[in-house]
């Protein structure tokens, strides 16, 4: 019985959530409505400021049209009926006029118990700030709140009007507006966070979300060529993302293409090299029965047909060891850098009589790495400086190992005085295959592997200096 198609389940609602917060769309639209929210409240401020300011105006306006009404009256008893009911309609206790240095009482009620103190707004003497935070006071002021509020006057000449009169209509009056404006200011809100989102959208994170699709399906099967990475001609950070996406792709497809080639290359090079292998040993077979021959010819020929077996049958042996990319990771621990060279010293040069090892090692130098693949780093550019050096006609024939701590970094440099190497392989010499000295039998494998070994610790190998002076190597690691 087949087993029924499992589909992923998808996720509640509550995950859905979760994933949209955390998402870029998610976040963009919090600091949209953020952004709104903080434009709305100064927004909201100011005019809370302006309506402020405002109704204490018209109530100044009132009281003087009131009092100017009081004056033209011929009836002192319509005169004072008249002057509570303006006093009414302006929600004012009392109104006074000071002109040319006297104070004169325009109106008063006299049902009215003065109040101390009194809060007093001057906008006589107000800068343009202090309305702002007069308005904010009023509206989160505590009741029964008395105000003294003096201004220029508007109809009539004199240094300024007075009026004292309860807060509590103005706290009234605010609070109907703030209602107002935050019903209108809901609604644009929302329409401006909707637009402001849509276009963001639009410009910004469906392109990205495009891009990001993508790759994380280029991620899970790279070398399906049906996954397309979005290419427009936006001139922005998005335009180079999606542009440099398409080319990383590309490249990664032919270095696919090319390593699965590499891959069965180097199996048809294994099966040969396996084969090599048994027939250099039965050569090496035929060549040590050769040794009891008593033809001269054969025993003068016998030592270069033994060297030329050997080396091919090391090629083969470094080829496949090279192939088989099994190298251990790295245990990366403290390495004292002077106690690593001399022994990597004394195992690459028993054999280069005449070749001599001195160390300008800083004091207490070590490094982070691997001890095993330091050795055999050191060891191989040791012989390789040896072989260079030990054919070669200059007297001074010591090999030079100088190691000081840079920055962080530990840089050991590996100093011959040989010959150089040749200029027509200085910008191939670290690839598999290339060797500087072919006639001392080399494969051009050593080089490569110590480049390798030396990467997997975080370092770097590279070649500083060559020519009829000598060669210089510096292998740099993270110092300890």
């Amino acid at each position: 019985m087949a087993n029924p198609d499992i589909s992923p389940s998808r996720p509640g609602p509550i995950q859905s959530i979760r994933n949209f917060v955390d998402s870029l769309a998610g976040r963009l639209l919090g600091l949209t409505v953020i952004a709104v929210l903080v434009g709305e409240a100064l927004v909201f401020a100011g005019a809370l400021a302006g309506f402020h300011e405002q109704w204490l105006r018209e109530r100044m306006n009132l009281a003087q049209i009131a009092a100017l009404a009081l004056e033209v009256s011929p009836d002192l008893e319509i005169a004072e009926s008249l002057e509570y009911e303006l006093l009414t309609n302006a929600e004012v206790q009392r109104a006074a006029l000071q002109r040319a240095g006297e104070r004169v009482l325009l109106l008063e009620d006299p049902n009215v118990v003065p109040t101390e103190p009194l809060v007093t707004y001057d906008y006589t003497q107000a800068d343009e700030a202090r309305p702002f935070w007069w308005a904010v006071e009023s509206f989160f002021a505590p009741p029964g709140r008395v105000l003294r509020v003096l201004s220029r006057p508007r109809f009539e000449s004199g240094e300024f009007i007075e009026i004292v009169l309860n807060e509590a209509p103005l706290k009234r009056a605010m609070n109907e507006f703030a209602q107002q404006f935050l019903l209108a200011s809901t609604w644009i809100l929302i329409a401006a966070a909707a637009l402001i989102y849509f276009m963001l959208t639009l410009a910004f994170v469906g392109p990205m979300h495009d891009l990001t699709r993508a790759i994380e399906r280029f991620r899970d099967k790279p070398e399906d060529v049906s996954i397309a990475f979005p290419r427009s001609s936006r001139g922005d950070e998005i335009g180079r993302a999606q542009r440099a996406a398409a080319d990383m792709a590309e490249q990664v497809r032919n270095a696919l293409r090319q390593n699965e080639r590499l891959a069965a290359l180097g199996g048809a090079v294994a099966r040969i090299g396996h084969d090599l292998r048994n027939m250099l040993s039965t050569a090496q077979l035929v060549a040590d029965r050769l040794k009891n021959s008593e033809d001269e010819e054969v025993r003068r020929l016998l030592p270069r047909l033994e060297r030329t077996i050997d080396r091919a049958a090391g090629l083969a042996s470094s080829t496949l060891k090279y192939g088989r990319a099994d190298e251990k990771a790295p245990e990366l621990e403290r390495v004292d850098v002077a106690v690593a060279t001399e022994d990597a010293a004394s195992d690459a040069l028993g054999g280069f009589e005449g070749v001599s090892y001195r160390g300008d090692i800083e004091p207490r130098l070590a490094c982070v790495a691997d001890a095993e693949h330091l050795n055999r780093i050191v060891v191989n550019l040791m012989r390789n400086a040896a072989q260079a050096m030990v054919d070669h006609d200059r007297s001074d024939k010591t090999i030079v190992v100088r190691a000081v701590r840079v920055e962080g970094r530990c840089e050991i440099d590996v100093i011959d005085h040989g010959p150089g190497v040749r200029e027509n392989l200085r910008a191939r010499l670290f690839e598999p295959f290339v060797s500087a000295a072919p006639e001392a039998g080399g494969t051009g494998l050593g080089l490569a592997i110590a480049r390798e070994l030396t990467r997997s610790m975080g370092g770097e190998l590279e070649l500083t200096r060559t020519g009829a002076e000598g060669t210089t190597f510096r292998i740099t690691l993270p110092a300890a």
